[in-house]
């Protein structure tokens, strides 16, 4: 995955967001979706 982040992030005009969802849809409930932004040159401790 990192590869495949790193590629992006080569040609990539902007800001890339990695973006998750839990939840089936909305026939079996409401879904729940979140993206993130972080800075490569400030890592988080425990994020891979």
């Amino acid at each position: 995955m990192a590869r495949a982040l790193n590629k992006l992030a080569s040609v990539a005009q902007g800001l890339v967001a990695g973006v998750d969802e839990a939840g089936r849809g909305p026939l079996a409930g409401p879904v729940i979706a979140a993206a993130v932004v972080l800075d490569p040159q400030q890592p988080v401790d425990g994020l891979a």
